[in-house]
């Protein structure tokens, strides 16, 4: 019967906490080094498999849901024209009133005044000409708003496994320090083979 790996990982965890009266097997630097490359390399497969899951569950997400995500948001882009445009007047405006001051102050004679402005072109009294456009991609915005949702919605279940995996690196660590080998052999195999760590991601139904 096969063990589950999570179970076991929280069984190493009490044993790393037992008193150690000497260390199991004093290991030689060149041991600890090879042992810590098998780690880094097993470590990094499963954080890459987490990922590619994450990422299949994320794909299954969208295409489910996109469709319905359009047709909730494509009358959003509407407003497009009419804001570029107001954009565009409200910036004439601006200026029409900069160029009105501009003549104003010229004949007041403000040469011979001494003026204080802050640093930017309406002090200035210049033209200004800031770019403000919007734009709308139902699309791109789509995929968007799923990928958010599906963070949202499942997020957590990948961070559980993230842990369980940053919990495996650190028993391993510690085995490896301690000089348990019997201990760095079992997270060895359980990196290796890791299945239950992916069972609950696997299986999500999105």
């Amino acid at each position: 019967m096969v063990k589950n790996e999570i179970i076991l990982v929280e069984k190493i965890e009490k044993r790393l906490q037992q008193r150690r009266e000497e260390v199991v097997f004093p290991l030689s630097p060149t041991h600890r080094k090879e042992l810590r490359q098998l780690k880094e390399k097993n470590i990094g497969n499963l954080r890459q498999r987490l990922r590619n899951i994450k990422e299949i569950k994320k794909k299954e997400f969208i295409e489910k849901y996109e469709s319905d995500i359009i047709k909730k948001i494509e009358k959003t882009g509407e407003c497009c024209d009419m804001l570029n445009k107001d954009w565009e007047k409200r910036i004439k405006d601006i200026n029409k009133i900069l160029f009105e001051r501009e003549i104003l102050e010229k004949k007041n004679h403000v040469e011979n005044l001494r003026i204080e402005t802050d640093y930017g072109k309406i002090s200035d009294l210049k033209d200004i000409n800031c770019k403000r456009k919007v734009s709308f991609d139902k699309f791109q915005r789509s995929k968007e708003i799923a990928s958010e949702k599906f963070i949202e919605k499942f997020g957590e279940h990948f961070t559980a496994i993230d842990k369980k995996i940053d919990e495996v690196t650190t028993q391993y660590e510690e085995a490896i320090n301690f000089g348990d080998l019997e201990i760095v052999k079992e997270l060895y195999y359980i990196m290796k083979t890791a299945e239950n760590f992916f069972e609950k991601v696997t299986d999500l139904k999105v």
